[in-house]
């Protein structure tokens, strides 16, 4: 019996390690380019491990893509383990309830974008006390926080991308290429506006200009004495003597 305890309580133990490391490997194999960088994304702008948000998607398919950026808000926020905010959700917790349960307040959050929002618009000013948003509507305004911050984009114009495609993920991907398109010309362009020397045409031009500027004031200095007195004389060139005024 004494040999078994220490047994049992191995595997005990052990069993939530073997557990997390199943979900690792599961975790790293996807190979969805899609998802990759939308997961990528979250984790650069949330600061959490993609390696985790991967886990969180893998042990709970009750959360979709698009419900990601607030559960991630709501982890950041409350400071709590994304276990806990998924057991509310999965006893029937909307993102609103969450939200105000862990004092996480959709006025003061997304305040930028309200206003872009379905289906109040500008009159949360004056009805925020009767206001409760679905599901559908903190999903939005914690979307269009996350992208239109992490990629310096228009919400308006996110919303548009949205238009298009029926998930966040879609979206996502669209502002993703886009803006990688964006990079790569700009990075192209600025190689092929330099010169062999490394700079700029304008910037070698503007060197030449100078050193032109430079050889005609010496030039200048040199022709200044017989110049400055027509008729006495002129430099000459002696050599190994220099200039000298005859």
């Amino acid at each position: 019996m004494k040999k078994i305890l220490p047994l049992l309580l191995f595997f005990a133990l052990s069993i939530p390690f073997i557990s997390y490391s199943k979900d690792i490997d599961i975790g790293v194999s996807i190979t969805n380019g899609e998802l990759r960088s939308f997961y990528f994304s979250l984790s650069d702008y949330y600061r959490v491990p993609e390696e985790k948000i991967i886990i969180i998607k893998k042990r709970y398919p009750v959360i979709i893509e698009d419900e990601l950026p607030i559960l991630l808000l709501i982890v950041r926020e409350a400071r709590v383990e994304p276990d806990i905010i998924i057991q509310l959700r999965e006893k029937g917790y909307s993102w609103y309830d969450i939200m105000i349960r862990f004092k996480i307040y959709p006025e003061v959050v997304f305040k930028r974008y309200i206003i872009y929002g379905p289906p109040y618009g500008k009159a949360w000013g004056h009805h925020k006390k009767k206001i409760i948003y679905d599901d559908r509507d903190i999903i939005i305004f914690s979307n269009l926080k996350f992208l239109s911050e992490y990629y310096h984009e228009d919400p308006q114009i996110i919303l548009k991308y949205k238009e298009k495609y029926p998930r966040f993920v879609d979206v996502h991907r669209e502002i993703y290429e886009i803006k990688k398109e964006k990079k790569l010309k700009d990075r192209d362009f600025d190689r092929n506006d330099r010169g062999r020397d490394g700079h700029k045409p304008s910037e070698s031009r503007d060197k030449a200009d100078i050193k032109d500027k430079k050889k005609e004031k010496d030039k200048d200095k040199d022709k200044g004495r017989d110049r400055d007195y027509p008729g006495l004389g002129e430099w000459k060139e002696h050599p190994g003597k220099g200039k000298r005024f005859e």
